[in-house]
């Protein structure tokens, strides 16, 4: 007993499979458009308050203003008039440097 193997189309293989698995007969290729991740903004934000992360733009600003304030006090305040007074005497070596090594 011979049993006669008929020819399957490739589009009925694709519907067989997609039947079985639950899935649509739609034939996409790669990513469509519509399935990028949604941002849901309120996990995001109960994510934040779990780890300890600031989640209002005030609080984020309060933060930078702290962290700004701290390294002023750690490495202090550049001022104009302190660069003017470091030229002069940078100035002062370069002449003395030059005139040691005859370059004057």
């Amino acid at each position: 007993m011979w049993v006669q193997k008929v020819p399957v189309s490739l589009e009925s293989k694709k519907a067989a499979r997609a039947a079985r698995f639950g899935m649509s007969t739609a034939s996409t290729k790669g990513l469509s458009a519509d399935s990028k991740p949604t941002v849901n903004m309120d996990k995001l934000k109960e994510r934040a308050q779990r780890f300890g992360l600031n989640v209002s733009s005030v609080s984020k600003k309060s933060e930078d203003d702290e962290k700004l304030k701290k390294r002023k006090e750690r490495f202090g305040i550049v001022t104009s008039s302190a660069g003017a007074g470091a030229t002069e005497d940078t100035e002062a070596k370069k002449r003395k440097r030059a005139e040691r090594f005859g370059i004057v």
